[in-house]
């Protein structure tokens, strides 16, 4: 006790300095999480079937809604990589069955916990094939990318999220399989401002 009296004050200040490194440990957990809950978080998947007649569909798991900007397919060939925007929907009129806004073009605000259809993979893969390689057929296509921008609260460059596909050919059939589970968001901000000037370039 008199040693406790006698260095009262360097006891106050240690009691100090741990009170402010635990409130500093627990502000940290409490600003991270909440962080984590506002950022975007877009999902790509398939639905309807792992066949070119299935549809790829974009859900927005954000803490708010999302503005769609843009959409990117790239696709390799043996030789090539084709790439192309297909944000207004230019696939769907081609097909001859458009039918309300939402078939003429993929911009547009996707609610929280809502999901849009994209189109068949069929659709959105000959098109861009057609426009980039009109000699080749579906069967010389490798894998897809998927690539969705959006614009997200108060970010000051546009979000995006990323999602591949293996296409395996077998007896005239064509099977769409991802190469990952998860679909990759884009945080990086040096590849969100590249993928924001590619858009610029095609608005």
């Amino acid at each position: 006790m008199s040693w406790l009296l006698d260095n009262a004050q360097a006891v106050s200040a240690a009691a100090s300095v741990g009170t402010l490194l635990i409130w500093s440990v627990y502000l940290t957990i409490f600003w991270r999480g909440y962080r984590r809950q506002l950022k975007p978080k877009l999902v790509i998947n398939r639905g309807e079937g792992d066949g070119l007649d299935g549809h790829c569909l974009l859900t927005n798991m954000s803490q708010q809604p999302i503005h769609i900007q843009g959409v990117k397919v790239a696709i390799d060939l043996a030789d090539q990589t084709c790439t192309s925007y297909i944000t207004d929907a230019e696939d769907v009129r081609a097909a001859g069955n458009p039918h309300g806004w939402q078939k003429l073009t993929r911009q547009g605000p996707l609610a929280s916990g809502a999901m849009v259809d994209l189109g068949t993979f069929e659709s959105i893969l000959g098109y861009v094939i057609r426009q980039s390689r009109p000699e080749a057929d579906m069967e010389a296509a490798q894998r897809c990318c998927i690539t969705v921008l959006a614009i997200y609260g108060s970010e000051d460059l546009l979000v995006g999220a990323t999602r591949q596909f293996e296409l395996v050919h077998d007896e005239g059939e064509t099977r769409l399989t991802s190469e990952s589970v998860e679909t990759r968001q884009l945080t990086s901000r040096a590849e969100r401002r590249k993928h924001s000037r590619g858009l610029a370039k095609d608005i």
